[in-house]
This record gives structure tokens, C-alpha cells and sequence, in this order.
């Protein structure tokens, strides 16, 4: 069962949200904060698998609670909802290492799916939001060349949402070489996660 803590200052969106969850069997809300720090108090003192939070919050705001909960709490999984579709913003709090990212407009849409994604082992992005990261100006200089064949062969099928135990076994190659190449893809990209990656392959047309 999945122990989730719902973080946001506006009662009605607390109660949207537990009533949107009710209907799941595999997971149970077992608690409500109204600031980040209510938050981060929390959390230290039951464990928590999946946090959902506001960006906008009246102490801190989200991508600083993301990098303290992460650095004090590293398992857990963050679903971010907001209002911002500043790339800015995003990139930050992918950096902070968020599992999902949803537009608030469309989190009675996409919430289930987000956690399907996380639980699955994947990150989950509003379609609007990859749609906002794809048309940003790319911000390094480097090409997709610049890549060896295996890596961009990697890289396609990490966009195929295959992690790096279905990557070796299609590829025959060992698990820690797929690993390997990620490393070296992220390095290369200057990407800070497998969404990051993806946004680098479409800007460069590599699917």
C-alpha cells in the first residue's frame, strides 16, 4: 500500500485531491500539510512513499521543499502540481530530481497516470509541459554527432520508456554497460534526467 502526504495551503484542493485518490485501492492518504515545513515535519517522523505538492506555497516554495525532501528522504517519489509552465522552473525541479510534473489545469486528467508512471519506475510530465521543454532554446552547444552510435541507440530507446534491464537484453549487452552509456548520455547532453534525454533526442530529431 502506498502512503501518500498531500501539501498545499488551499483546503479545497486537499479535498479535491483525496477525493480524486479515494477511488484508488493501491495507495491511502495518510496525511494532509498546509506549508512545506508542516511538510518536511512529516516526514521525518513516518515514512511516506509518495508526496504530491503545490509549487506555490506560503513558507518555501516547491523546488526548495523538492531538494530538502529529497535530500533528507532520497526514496521518496515527489508528483509536483502547478500553475507554471516556465522552463525555467521545470528544469529546476527536474534537476531537484521531481518524478512528475503536472499542470494544475489538468491534474483531474493526468494524477492517476503520474502515479502509474512512478510506480512503474518512470517520470511523468503534463504533455504541455514536454510540448514547453521541446520549443525551449537549446541551451548547450553540443551536437548529436557528437554522440557515439551505441549511445544515440541507447538514447532511442530510453524515449521508448525501456528501462536499462529490457535495453541490455534487446541490445545483448550487460545491464551496468546500459548504465554505463546513460551516464555518459547524460553527461554528454548535460541533462540532469531520462526526461532530459528525451527532450534532447527530439530537439535533434533522433526519433
Amino acid at each position: 500500500m502506498t502512503k501518500v502526504l498531500l501539501v498545499d495551503d488551499h483546503a479545497i484542493m486537499i479535498d479535491g485531491l483525496k477525493s480524486m485518490l479515494s477511488t484508488r485501492t493501491d495507495l491511502r492518504v495518510s496525511a494532509t500539510a498546509s506549508s512545506a515545513g508542516f511538510a518536511l515535519a512529516y516526514l521525518a517522523k513516518d515514512h511516506i512513499d509518495l508526496m504530491i505538492t503545490d509549487y506555490s506555497m506560503p513558507d518555501i516554495d516547491g523546488l526548495e521543499l523538492v531538494k530538502r525532501a529529497k535530500s533528507q528522504f532520497p526514496d521518496l517519489k515527489i508528483i509536483m502540481l502547478s500553475m507554471h509552465d516556465e522552463p525555467a522552473i521545470i528544469n529546476a525541479v527536474m534537476k531537484a530530481g521531481l518524478d512528475a510534473y503536472i499542470l494544475k489545469k489538468y491534474a483531474l486528467e493526468e494524477l492517476s497516470h503520474a502515479i502509474d508512471a512512478i510506480q512503474a519506475g518512470r517520470q511523468y510530465w503534463s504533455p504541455e509541459v514536454t510540448r514547453v521543454l521541446l520549443h525551449e532554446e537549446k541551451s548547450s552547444g553540443l551536437h548529436a554527432n557528437e554522440l557515439t552510435s551505441r549511445e544515440i541507440e541507447i538514447l532511442k530507446l530510453l524515449t521508448q520508456e525501456l528501462n536499462s534491464r529490457q535495453i541490455a537484453e534487446k541490445l545483448f549487452i550487460s545491464e551496468r554497460t546500459v548504465e554505463t552509456h546513460r551516464k555518459n548520455l547524460l553527461r554528454k547532453t548535460q541533462c540532469a534526467t531520462t526526461i532530459g534525454l528525451i527532450k534532447y533526442a527530439y530537439l535533434h530529431k533522433l526519433i
